[in-house]
Parts: C-alpha cells; sequence; structure tokens
C-alpha cells in the first residue's frame, strides 16, 4: 500500500518560507566545522521546504500546462488549415513576384543603356559645337590678324567639354499598392577565417563575429582548464547541492 504525503497548505509554506527567510539573514559566518555543519543543515531545511512548495504547486501547474497544450493544439491546427488554403497563393505570389523582379531587372537594363547612348550623343553634339565656335573664332581671328581672337580659340578647344545630364525615367510602370525595394544582404556562405582575419585587423567590427558558447562550454568541460585557446578565459564554476 503505497504511503499517502501529507502536502501542507500554501498558507502555511507561505509562513514557513519566510521563517526560515528570516532565520537565514541571521545565520553566523561559517568560521569553523561546527558553523559549515549548521549552515549545512539549514541548506537541507530549505531544501526540503522547496520540495514541498514544488510538490503543492505541480498539480495546479500540471493543469494549467494541460490547458495551454491544448490551447496550443487549436491554434496550431487552425494554423495548419490556414497554411494549407494559402499554399497555392503563396507558390502563385512568389512566382510573380519572381517574373517581375526579371522584368524590372531587364527593363533597368535597358533604361540604363539607352540613358548611356543619350548622353554620349549629348556630350557628341556638345562637343561639336564647341569646336564648330572654336573653328569659326579662329577663322574671324586668321581673316582679321587678331591674335587674341587666336588665343580666345585656343582657350576655347581646352575647355572642358560641357554636356547636359540626360535622364531616362523608370520604364516598369507603377501600379498602384506594388511597391519595389532594395533589401541588401550578405551570402550566407561567409568565409569565417578570413572574417576573423578582418576583425584582427580592424577592419571588420567585432559584433561581426558571435562566438559559440556551447561548443566553447563543451570544449571547456573537456579539457578541464588543461589548454588554452587565446580570447578565451576558462574558469570554475563550482557548484553545491543539497539534498531534501
Amino acid at each position: 500500500m503505497s504511503e499517502t504525503i501529507l502536502v501542507p497548505s500554501k498558507e502555511v509554506l507561505q509562513e514557513e518560507a519566510t521563517r526560515w527567510s528570516v532565520k537565514a539573514q541571521s545565520l553566523p559566518p561559517i568560521v569553523d566545522a561546527e558553523s559549515c555543519t549548521n549552515a549545512s543543515h539549514l541548506l537541507r531545511s530549505v531544501k526540503g521546504l522547496r520540495a514541498e512548495i514544488a510538490a503543492w504547486f505541480a498539480p495546479h501547474l500540471e493543469a494549467a500546462t494541460e490547458t495551454k497544450r491544448k490551447a496550443e493544439a487549436a491554434r496550431k491546427g487552425l494554423a495548419d488549415e490556414k497554411e494549407r488554403m494559402e499554399a497555392p497563393l503563396v507558390a502563385v505570389e512568389t512566382k510573380v513576384k519572381q517574373q517581375l523582379i526579371a522584368w524590372e531587372a531587364e527593363q533597368e537594363a535597358v533604361r540604363r543603356a539607352e540613358e548611356r547612348r543619350l548622353q554620349e550623343l549629348a556630350r557628341v553634339e556638345a562637343e561639336t559645337r564647341q569646336l564648330e565656335a572654336a573653328a569659326a573664332l579662329e577663322r574671324e581671328g586668321h581673316a582679321a590678324g587678331d591674335a587674341g581672337m587666336l588665343q580666345e580659340a585656343a582657350d576655347i578647344l581646352d575647355q572642358p567639354i560641357e554636356a547636359p545630364v540626360v535622364s531616362v525615367g523608370k520604364l516598369t510602370p507603377k501600379v498602384q499598392g506594388i511597391v519595389y525595394r532594395d533589401n541588401w544582404k550578405a551570402h550566407p556562405e561567409i568565409n569565417i577565417k578570413a572574417l576573423a582575419a578582418a576583425v584582427a585587423a580592424g577592419t571588420a567590427p567585432v559584433t561581426f563575429l558571435l562566438p559559440n558558447l556551447t561548443a566553447i562550454n563543451q570544449w571547456a568541460r573537456a579539457t578541464q582548464g588543461s589548454q588554452d585557446i587565446p580570447g578565451v578565459r576558462v574558469f570554475n564554476d563550482r557548484q553545491i547541492a543539497a539534498r531534501g
């Protein structure tokens, strides 16, 4: 026949927790074996009281967890149904977006090429006007025997060609509700060694490197401080356990 464990009421447990908290505050410093033993007994008593508190809350926490589990299961069912309903629309949206982005990139290439072509025409036209003006001034200078006009013609030829800036508008039509925006990202394939070298050289910020503490702590437990790695400091965070 299993033994029934009587758990004190919540109020009694609260009173006990307060009493032991006050008692612990008056605990004298540990200076000898006797004070060490007394502190150890207090620690065991506190541990036992915590076990009783855990036993009282256990069924209530379990009931709350079960309620939460049922609510989460219902939420997940609705979310899965929503995802299944949206799946074909998501596929369509992805396909159309890819096609629009590809076409927009093609049109941007066409626009830039046309802009460069027109800019070159404008430069050639400006250069032609400049040459014609210099040539006309040079002819007049020779006819009049005016050295000043000849120098002015030479000065015109030395001036930089000033062509008007040509701009070609976007070729992609504007549709209300559709917005194209840049979204620059780093490629997921990163050369860690090269990046670490850049951080060490000061050409990349330290925040670009995130230590893998899980792997580092596994290494620390395995080596127990017998090995050194630059930048990593190993210490022994010694623990103590109490059983009620």
